[in-house]
């Protein structure tokens, strides 16, 4: 078996693009687990994955780690704008993460991770945002060891 190898999704056809929802599922799986309430919809994996295929290096960077074939693991982030009344800044958003369980504590996240953190650079964002599952305690350590910080909370109450 060789060692997972970064690749970038630069077209939407990428035949390695249809391994992605089941990732997703697995991901918003264990996102629930640590205590997250929204759901995602019936078919939002698909949903989501069909959006990253037409915006992919448009709106946003799409990161496989791929192993013999089999996709272990993905990060997604785009770039948007800060509100004018916050400087109107280029910032990056760093919205998923996901490596399948046996790849975990093996360096692919670190190599995701830095992937997309180098087209961030490229991009000339100013800060880079992202969200952790207030209960996902080795989420909140990894994105600290990249230097992100706490900065605000989110709730939602249900209506």
């Amino acid at each position: 078996m060789s060692k997972a190898r970064i690749h970038i999704v630069t077209d939407g056809q990428d035949p390695l693009l249809d391994q992605v929802p089941p990732l997703f599922d697995d991901l918003h799986s264990s996102m629930s687990g640590h205590g997250m309430h929204a759901t995602l919809a019936p078919d939002g994996a698909r949903i989501w994955t069909e959006g990253v295929r037409r915006g992919v290096e448009r709106f946003g960077r799409l990161v496989l780690a791929e192993q013999d074939g089999v996709v272990v693991g993905f990060t997604y982030g785009v770039v948007k704008l800060a509100p004018d009344y916050l400087g109107g800044e280029l910032l990056g958003h760093w919205t998923h993460l996901y490596v399948v369980p046996d790849k975990r504590r093996s360096g692919v996240a670190q190599a995701l991770t830095t992937a997309l953190h180098d087209w961030f650079d490229r991009k000339g964002v100013k800060a880079t945002e992202c969200e952790v599952v207030h209960e996902n305690l080795l989420s909140q350590r990894f994105v600290r060891s990249l230097g992100y910080r706490p900065e605000l909370f989110r709730f939602r109450r249900p209506a």
